[in-house]
């Protein structure tokens, strides 16, 4: 009675000062094998794609049955539940990765949804090649540890020779279905077949999971968007180039010079990674910009480039599909800052690669039917 009478204040609160504030009631119903104590949580857009946000913990109400209430500013919401890990995100009966739930909210909504299973996590079995995972990695410049991914090319164990290197964003979206909240880029597949082909070089690549501070660490500027977001890119910056960048020189047998490094992402991890790379254009020479999130900050990212000066020779690959848009406006966004590109000195298609991807949209699916393209440009033979 009192939880209700709270979340009855609070709402009156967020109707009174705030506008388009949803209530969002949500009962769940689980499978019959749930663990008795089991933790379940609500993952989704609203909360950065956190798989054990506590603030998204579902309460037991009865057996297999759960319960949250939700305040949200978001009218149209994507989501997942979870066992508090993405290796126990919902799954279908054959233990196949579901698209995202959608929901379009109105200003009050009572919701009742049923998970058909939880993640068997096959780890093993969606990765191919040689992939490895460092757990807690200390990011000292944010005070934070993350989950790192390291894939290592094929002739990496049978020989003395040393490896161009890759870093990307979103790592838990890279190499396993298990680990993605939308399904994985198959990173590892690309890789494994290109090389075989004889279509890029062996290359190793370094991906670095997400969090909650998504957001911000993937922003060089403050941004406003469903609440102020404080930029955290310099410092995040910092823990590449000055952290895991030595780290994996020093353990693996890498080429470490800016000719041989590489830095890409897709969304946020496309703004950081432009960023990243113009900050530090003597330590990275390739930028992989998929579907960039550049209308979040325009005005501050053009501001920024027109400071900015072509100390070095790089390749930028820099694509958007054609049905993004809507909501963001991501479309409208890339031209002017390719043009801005242009403009500094990175004119000719050897440098700087613009491609509109027709029918695509803003999604895993999306970035992992493309991803071969982007490996083509920057690491071809």
């Amino acid at each position: 009675m009192f939880r209700k009478m709270i979340i009855a204040i609070a709402v009156s609160c967020f109707f009174l000062f705030a506008q388009e504030v949803y209530l969002w009631e949500i009962e769940l119903e689980v499978p019959e094998e749930t663990p008795a104590d089991a933790r379940i949580f609500i993952v989704g857009n609203f909360n950065n794609w956190s798989p054990a946000d506590p603030d998204r913990e579902l309460s037991k109400i009865a057996q297999n049955l759960y319960k949250i209430d939700i305040l949200t500013k978001f009218e149209k919401v994507e989501f997942k539940f979870t066992l508090g890990s993405w290796a126990g995100v919902e799954v279908d009966e054959n233990n196949n990765n579901i698209p995202n739930r959608r929901e379009k909210l109105r200003e009050k909504n009572k919701k009742s949804y049923k998970i058909r299973k939880w993640n068997e996590a096959q780890d093993a079995n969606s990765i191919v090649g040689n992939v490895s995972v460092i757990n807690d990695f200390n990011m000292p410049q944010l005070g934070r540890k993350r989950r790192i991914w390291i894939y290592l090319p094929p002739s990496y164990e049978k020989s003395r020779r040393r490896y161009p290197v890759m870093y990307m964003h979103d790592g838990q979206n890279l190499f396993s279905d298990s680990t993605s909240f939308s399904g994985e880029w198959g990173v590892d597949e690309h890789l494994e077949q290109m090389i075989a082909e004889k279509k890029i070089k062996e290359i190793m690549i370094v991906g670095i999971e997400n969090s909650e501070y998504r957001l911000s660490e993937y922003s060089p500027f403050d941004f406003e968007y469903k609440g102020l977001h404080e930029a955290e890119a310099d410092k995040y910056a910092q823990f590449i180039v000055e952290t895991l960048k030595p780290f994996i020189d020093k353990e693996y047998r890498t080429k470490s010079g800016r000719k041989h490094t590489g830095i890409a992402g897709s969304s946020m991890g496309g703004l950081v990674s432009t960023y990243i790379a113009l900050e530090y254009q003597e330590v990275f020479s390739k930028v992989g910009a998929m579907s960039s999130s550049f209308r979040l900050c325009l005005e501050d990212i053009l501001h920024y480039l027109d400071l900015q000066s072509k100390r070095y020779s790089m390749q930028f690959w820099i694509d958007i599909g054609s049905l993004e848009g809507n909501e963001l406006e991501f479309g409208i966004s890339q031209k002017p800052v390719v043009d801005a590109l242009k403009k500094l000195g990175w004119e000719s298609e050897k440098e700087l690669k613009y491609t509109v991807y027709e029918a695509a949209e803003h999604h895993e699916a999306y970035w992992r039917a493309r991803f071969a393209d982007v490996l083509e440009y920057l690491w071809g033979k």
